[in-house]
């Protein structure tokens, strides 16, 4: 890819495209992007380039299908190499069409400046440059935390489940960690783009219609999927997949917070349950949440956040943040709580033990479309 992106140089500067430098850095084995000294401030979507972006010392991965440039005013974009016979091509331009993702009131969806095409079947999508992402473990306080899971929070529900986004500034600079560890804005530290494996439902489909074919083997390997796929299923819904995925982040990673804010405990709960039926929405998440953080004190907000490091716990192992919090507490939202795998559950885990049960079963589910 190196030789794919040196050969393609002159033809997207004709466009107003800069690639950055191809250099060689002490240590490493070939060249990478350096990125030039400055950088040209500018409105959303663009983001203010992350210092040590600016220095070299966190150079860019090389080559791949993405390469990093500047355009002719000097904002820092992104470059990638995309099919333009599938699905991710088609949703850039709807993206590029929707004049709300470039309004001040940022929607959390990053839209692409550019599409230029070629006479070949690819075509590069411009993006703005949003730097790298800001581990968990950067979460200081309660406060952060609550920041960060009220934007992904946003960002999941019906109308907008593509991006990632959240700002540290949402609940007050005093519960921001030193931005210039971060990023050097005041806006949003972090932003997701990823479309190709991303599906376009039509806008006038309602959402409990929307169902895609479950295939574990093509799907992404996020630690935090549910069970939703498992057990030979035909079809899932993806955005009650979605919420128990970022469910399972949740209490993966902040099963202390309830320890401060009891009402995670049922969210957590309500948001991972194995029975999708009675699973909160994005909407009824983001509700519950609101309402749980609404009445915080500031001294709440200001504690220290000891997060969760441990994943090899067991997913079934409510207890863990459910003891946290007052026995009364508990037994008044007892219709919260995760009920126990159901006989047929546990019947049909006992089939895919097996190597003959668990291709039996995806046969015959997948034949029957159940």
């Amino acid at each position: 890819m190196r030789l794919f992106w040196i050969a393609y140089r002159d033809w997207l500067a004709a466009r107003g495209f800069e690639l950055h430098i191809l250099r060689k850095y002490p240590f490493l084995y070939e060249e990478i992007w350096s990125p030039p000294p400055s950088t040209c401030p500018a409105p959303l979507p663009y983001a203010e380039r992350c210092a040590e972006d600016a220095s070299g010392s966190r150079p860019p991965s090389p080559y791949l299908k993405c390469a990093p440039a500047q355009d002719k005013l000097g904002r820092d974009v992104t470059i990638k190499l995309v099919n333009t016979y599938n699905h991710e091509y088609h949703i850039y331009q709807d993206l590029l069409r929707c004049p709300e993702l470039f309004a001040q009131d940022f929607q959390g969806v990053l839209p692409p400046v550019a599409i230029l095409d070629t006479p070949h079947r690819f075509s590069f999508v411009v993006m703005p440059t949003w730097g790298d992402y800001n581990p968990l473990n950067t979460l200081g306080t309660v406060g952060q935390v609550v920041t960060f899971m009220h934007c992904t929070l946003q960002d999941i529900d019906e109308h907008n489940i593509m991006n990632n986004i959240y700002s540290l500034w949402e609940y007050g600079p005093a519960f921001a960690p030193t931005l210039a560890q971060h990023r050097r804005t005041s806006r949003v530290l972090y932003c997701l783009f990823d479309f190709n494996l991303s599906v376009q439902f039509p806008l006038d489909k309602p959402l409990h219609e929307c169902r895609l074919i479950a295939d574990p083997s093509t799907m992404s390997g996020t630690p935090y999927g549910p069970l939703d796929v498992s057990l030979g299923v035909y079809d899932y819904d993806p955005f009650a997949y979605d919420v128990a995925c970022l469910g399972n982040m949740f209490r993966a990673q902040f099963a202390n917070i309830t320890g401060s804010i009891p009402e995670f405990a049922p969210l957590f709960d309500k948001m991972t349950t194995h029975d999708i039926r009675d699973r909160f929405t994005a909407s009824e998440a983001l509700a519950h949440f609101d309402q749980a953080v609404s009445r915080l004190p500031y001294h709440t907000l200001e504690e220290e956040a000891v997060l969760d490091t441990d994943w090899e716990w067991d997913w079934e192992d409510t207890d863990r943040y459910w003891s946290l919090i007052p026995p009364e507490l508990a037994a008044t939202w007892e219709d919260y709580r995760t009920p126990p795998s159901s006989l047929k559950q546990r019947f049909l885990w006992y089939i895919f033990r097996y190597r003959v049960g668990r291709t039996l079963l995806r046969y015959v589910r997948h034949k029957l479309h159940i």
